[in-house]
């Protein structure tokens, strides 16, 4: 028996399911990634905000009760203190995330690294 799809969300949906402290920092990385690559295209892909160049994701919003993750396609290429592995429950060993938990403070590493990874070009993209 085939397995019924999901309704796709809508970015609207997405952000009215999440807190105030989490809707705000989700919409500051949005127009992080929007500002540092303006060529990206965003959607909502399995709940989480998703960027994509050239057809292939490179960077997605992910969020849990209590915090917002950016995550990295190509992560283990990137080098910053912020970036961390889900370690086995990741999926993909390339991935890496940062939890944004200051982002005044953080802002500056994490556009650097989203315009890093969006240069890396998706070697290790899935």
């Amino acid at each position: 028996m085939p397995k019924k799809q999901q309704k796709q969300q809508t970015i609207d949906e997405v952000l009215s399911s999440l807190n105030p402290r989490q809707k705000e920092t989700l919409q500051k990385l949005r127009q992080l990634v929007r500002d540092a690559v303006p060529e990206s295209v965003e959607m909502v892909k399995q709940g989480k905000l998703v960027y994509k160049l050239e057809g292939k994701d490179f960077v997605w919003i992910s969020y849990t009760q209590d915090h917002v993750d950016l995550d990295f396609a190509c992560g283990s290429s990137l080098s910053s203190d912020l970036l961390r592995s889900r370690g086995v429950a990741e999926q993909n060993q390339n991935v890496r995330h940062a939890q944004v938990s200051n982002f005044a403070m953080e802002k500056p590493e994490l556009e650097r690294l989203v315009r890093d990874a969006a240069a890396l070009g998706f070697d290790h993209s899935t």
